[in-house]
């Protein structure tokens, strides 16, 4: 019965996130993707924010999604189909705005860790995680921080309560704020 309810949940969540209720265009342009394009290096880290997006209501904080740059063409990111490569241009052209974040890396060796975990965990298949206490499974910002601390970067999380009735939850989660706090901020838009 448990999977049962999980797997509506899933399906309801995954819908509500694809919800779009734009009144204007997105507000990311070419000037912006184009600098984008030319600071960007693998191990850094890039939150997204959407102003027409019903998930934005319910995501606390400005930016909902983040991802790990794994080359100028590859970012990995767990979105509800699982972790996936999106190109960083797919991932933030249609957005309201977006931040780059250039974690502090004590070493390149340790760069290159964080890229090699987030390899790892799409080789592995892991799926999203609804719920954001599954062990074995990842939302967004936790697979940003299990890369970074794969490098030796902690992230803390935060205590919070989140969603809509019947929905509402607390947990302790991690926010793009948590990443946030954690990197230098190299690019904002």
């Amino acid at each position: 019965m448990k999977a049962k309810l999980y797997s509506i949940y899933k399906r309801f969540m995954t819908w509500v996130g694809d919800i779009m209720v734009a009144t204007k265009p997105p507000k990311t342009k070419a000037e912006q993707i184009l600098q984008m394009s030319q600071i960007i290096k693998p191990g850094d880290i890039i939150c997204r924010k959407y102003t027409y997006y019903l998930d934005s209501i319910l995501i606390p904080g400005e930016y909902t999604h983040s991802g790990v740059v794994l080359s100028n063409d590859e970012i990995i990111h767990a979105v509800a189909e699982g972790i996936q490569f999106i190109h960083p241009i797919d991932f933030v052209k249609d957005t309201d705005g977006f931040i780059i974040l250039r974690p502090i890396y004590s070493s390149a060796d340790n760069r290159k860790k964080a890229v090699t975990k987030a390899k790892e965990c799409l080789n592995n298949s892991i799926e999203y995680d609804f719920t954001f206490n599954d062990p074995t499974k990842l939302y967004c910002h936790e697979l940003s921080v299990i890369c970074l601390e794969a490098a030796g970067i902690s992230i803390t999380p935060t205590d919070i309560s989140f969603g809509i009735f019947p929905f509402k939850i607390k947990r302790k989660i991690y926010l793009a704020d948590n990443l946030i706090v954690a990197c230098n901020v190299v690019y904002k838009f």
